[in-house]
């Protein structure tokens, strides 16, 4: 044992524990410390009772042990360091765990923004506000990723940062996407008369948009729903639709004209050909006699309100009606015709009226012309 201290006690160094517990304990020169090793292995027992100096002593000369070997110092200063180099890299390891966590948080929204931001682009249009907001949207996401290429195992807050840029591209995208949606929700809400104006207003904003592409078919089914009923209705509501119409006009709403058409110049036929039958008729009482008789006469008005509508429907007018229609104006013409001779009989008596035999067979002539007309025109509106 090393030379005692001026009072009689050991010096500080390490011995074997006087209470039995380890092998051995650390003594400081004044007390028994809670630092013990057993087999090089430092760790911390408190003493609830702490032994006094020449109980120290008389522990250590009754053992006969001298102080532990340099050998046994150096090993629980080993063991120390190595408690320590645990302690380091427990917390490295911590320090690791927690920057992969980060850099992978950051690497799924930067994925999840450009997703976005893709997703939005169909809605960008040039000179919009939405390609200010893309445009900012992108910068954001260009400087997530730089921020997340500055990352490191050892230093987390490029990585976080980079998030929270990530995160920013990707509400901005969103964004954009949302007002697309909400245009869509607002023309699907909306009166069958607002309906059709939101709906072209949705495909000219947002044409390259599946909200956009299908807005004029949509805009088209709430026309066909709504129309007013009466066929020359239908035929104005039509055209209105057509004149507006940002895109090509749906096949379906050429033919609603197609039927409105057909119906009206199918009306125009049945009347006119109610003249023809009343003319034939009366040509055939007047002939060798005279006979009170005033005769009925036709107008363009029917066939003129059905032309008025070709300028836009290219689509109809690309079929027979055209054909149809100007038999049914020749017919109106020969009417007109057949209603002039009418109007001036050879002379009166009363209210008799005298027609030459000239004007009679005028009058039949024009009735079969029209007749033949008539019937060739409802031949081409039955292929409408």
């Amino acid at each position: 044992m090393e030379t005692p201290s001026a009072d009689g006690a050991p010096v500080a160094d390490w011995y074997p524990d006087p209470v039995g517990r380890h092998e051995l304990r650390y003594w400081d020169g004044t007390v028994w410390t809670s630092n013990v090793a057993d087999s090089g292995q430092v760790s911390v027992d408190p003493l609830e009772a702490w032994p006094t100096p020449s109980v120290a002593a008389a522990v250590v000369t009754a053992s006969g042990r001298e102080p532990a070997a340099r050998g046994t110092k150096r090993l629980v200063i080993l063991g120390a360091i190595l408690l320590l180099l645990i302690f380091v890299g427990a917390g490295s390891c911590s320090v690791v765990s927690a920057s992969m966590a980060a850099r992978d948080a950051a690497a799924s929204s930067i994925a999840a923004a450009r997703v976005a931001l893709t997703a939005a682009d169909p809605a960008v249009e040039p000179g919009s506000q939405e390609l200010s907001e893309s445009q900012k949207g992108k910068s954001e996401l260009d400087e997530a990723g730089a921020l997340y290429a500055q990352g490191s195992l050892i230093d987390a807050g490029p990585y976080a940062k980079a998030k929270a840029k990530a995160d920013e591209a990707r509400a901005i995208a969103r964004a954009i996407s949302a007002s697309v949606e909400a245009s869509a929700a607002e023309a699907a809400a909306a009166s069958p008369e607002d309906a059709v104006d939101l709906y072209f207003a949705l495909a000219v904003k947002y044409p390259r948009t599946p909200q956009g592409q299908e807005a004029v078919t949509k805009a088209a089914n709430v026309l066909l729903d709504n129309l007013p009923g009466s066929d020359l209705d239908n035929l104005y509501a039509v055209r209105g639709f057509c004149d507006t119409c940002p895109g090509e006009v749906p096949g379906a709403v050429y033919d609603a004209a197609a039927t409105s058409i057909r119906a009206m110049a199918s009306a125009s036929a049945g009347q006119q050909a109610s003249v023809v039958s009343s003319n034939k008729s009366w040509v055939k009482k007047i002939r060798g006699k005279g006979v009170n008789f005033t005769i009925q006469s036709t107008t363009a008005a029917d066939t003129g309100e059905l032309t008025h509508i070709l300028g836009t429907l290219t689509a109809v007018h690309r079929t027979d009606f055209g054909g149809a229609v100007k038999l049914l104006r020749d017919c109106s013409k020969l009417g007109e015709a057949c209603g002039k001779i009418a109007r001036s009989p050879v002379r009166k008596r009363g209210r008799v009226q005298y027609f030459s035999r000239s004007q009679v067979n005028k009058i039949s002539t024009l009735s079969s012309q029209m007749a033949a007309k008539i019937s060739k025109a409802r031949g081409l509106l039955q292929d409408l």
